[in-house]
């Protein structure tokens, strides 16, 4: 393999953004496909944190210009990792030194998708639904669009989350757990008001607030280098728990409106302290949404051919480690030097080898936290 491969990518989130940017660097020809109309089309979280390690596999991939994006768009660098009860007691705290100036600890998703678009109006592809492939006799991929259109490529690459239509092309008996925990995730804006409400803590790093054997409350930061001109800093905030902890069925729970979720989440919080209850009343409740807790448990090697996977793709895992999203950056710089230097087979077993690591801490820290159990 070499710069003169046509590579497709599907899948616009973060790994496939990083990944069709180092390509790009790499002079390889590529195509990214992404099924939304456009970077708002649905919500998928908001606060991330970035590792050295993923501040590493994007400093490999990323043109200077793009790599200031990011830079400029990140979240200020917090130093702390704490914990709380219900009643702003601390139950422990983690500091850690002051990162440079330039550090990329935090982002927010929406600003982090834009600056890894920059630069690739010719390569991402809005609109393009992925329904399928085949691989022709003339040793390429035919990709299939829900549109009726198509695409070929020398190598298919899958980045299109835990959902994957490639991976489930590609390896349909893989298995996905659910771990039977779900979480609403919500935004409070840090008005001036809330800046001198909010625990200082909460404005220096990830915190978690837990209740015996209740739900649990996580708040991150952002506060932007530079915002985006749709909004400006914010509380992320995700409370977390099992059905039987939120009381609350998958049927009735994913058929609520976002107004409907974050009443939940005052509910529960009712009786928590004053200050956590006025937060959660200064939600903005419009960006409430649930997700489910889904990971692996194993990922078994496949015969290195045309196509191939990376991120929650091949290896979903629970937030419980903070590493999805690093995980996946983390693949896509070294599938970016597999493709260019042609040794596919190294990188998808380095990729599982990896990733079973990552994915198991992340799952036996969801068990600590969550009260459950999943069996491998």
């Amino acid at each position: 393999m070499s710069t003169s491969l046509r590579v497709a990518i599907v899948g616009g989130g973060i790994g496939g953004l990083a990944l069709a940017q180092g390509l790009t660097k790499a002079g390889v020809e590529v195509r990214l496909y992404e099924r939304d109309e456009s970077p708002l089309s649905r919500k998928q979280g908001y606060r991330i944190h970035i590792s050295p390690v993923g501040e590493d596999a994007l400093a490999a991939m990323l043109p200077a210009d793009v790599m200031r994006r990011v830079v400029e768009t990140s979240s200020r660098p917090g130093d702390l990792v704490g914990g709380f009860d219900g009643q702003l007691n601390p139950t422990f705290e983690q500091t850690f030194p002051v990162a440079g100036p330039d550090t990329v600890s935090a982002v927010d998703r929406y600003a982090f998708r834009r600056a890894l678009m920059t630069g690739l109006d010719g390569v991402l592809r809005f609109g393009h639904e992925f329904e399928g492939y085949r691989e022709t006799a003339d040793g390429r991929v035919e990709l299939r669009f829900t549109d009726g259109t198509s695409a070929t490529a020398d190598v298919l690459v899958g980045a299109d989350g835990i959902g994957s239509r490639v991976r489930g092309q590609l390896l349909p008996d893989f298995p996905i757990v659910d771990i039977g925990v779900r979480c609403i995730y919500g935004k409070i804006p840090l008005t001036d008001a809330i800046r001198e409400l909010v625990p200082p803590a909460f404005l220096r790093g990830f915190n978690f607030v837990t209740v015996g054997g209740g739900p649990g409350l996580a708040f991150g930061p952002v506060q932007f280098r530079t915002p985006p001109a749709e909004y400006g800093d914010y509380l992320m905030a995700v409370l977390t728990g099992t059905h039987e902890v939120l009381g609350v069925p998958d049927e009735e729970l994913f058929a609520l409106s976002a107004e409907g979720l974050w009443d939940l989440v005052v509910r529960r919080t009712r009786e928590w302290h004053p200050t956590i209850q006025r937060l959660v009343a200064a939600a903005d409740v419009s960006a409430a949404f649930p997700i489910t807790l889904r990971t692996s448990t194993r990922i078994e090697p496949w015969q290195t051919g045309r196509v191939t996977l990376l991120g929650d793709a091949i290896h979903p895992m629970t937030p419980a480690a903070g590493a999805g999203a690093n995980t996946a950056l983390w693949d896509a710089a070294r599938l970016t030097d597999a493709l260019v230097g042609g040794d596919l087979a190294t990188y998808e077993a380095e990729m599982i080898e990896n990733a079973r690591v990552v994915v198991e801490e992340s799952l036996r820290n969801a068990e600590r936290m969550f009260g459950v159990q999943v069996a491998a």
